[in-house]
């Protein structure tokens, strides 16, 4: 497992992120992220205002793009994306600061019951 930190670039969908991930050495590398340990169903809802993924508008006002984040880096899985946990703290830029008391957005969305646990296998 790798810690680093990264901001948040582009929200796909409930668990799955786009980052930009600082390697230090001002060495950046943008990574396609799916969030570890859980799955959020592919439901939309239709509204007045277009279809609304609730996963991805909870993600968004979480941590929006441009967001800082701190990630870990579990390992690649079969789809080429990375599986990562996200923890990060409204407001807060610093790496070790976000650490002292991180949210960790996987486990929120599993809170909020917009996703599920989820270790491989059949979904």
């Amino acid at each position: 497992m790798f810690q680093y930190p990264a901001t948040v670039g582009r929200i796909v969908d409930g668990d799955t992120l786009w980052l930009d991930v600082d390697l230090g050495f001002r060495t950046h590398v943008q990574v396609d992220v799916r969030l570890a340990h859980i799955n959020t169903p592919e439901t939309i809802n239709y509204t007045a205002k277009g279809l609304i993924d609730p996963a991805a508008v909870y993600v968004a006002k979480s941590i929006p793009p441009g967001a800082p984040v701190v990630v870990d880096i579990l390992k690649q899985e079969k789809y080429g994306r990375w599986l990562a946990v996200i923890y990060f703290q409204p407001g807060v830029s610093d790496r070790l600061k976000i650490l002292e008391n991180p949210r960790v957005l996987n486990d929120e969305l599993v809170r909020e019951g917009l996703a599920k646990r989820y270790e491989g296998g059949k979904k």
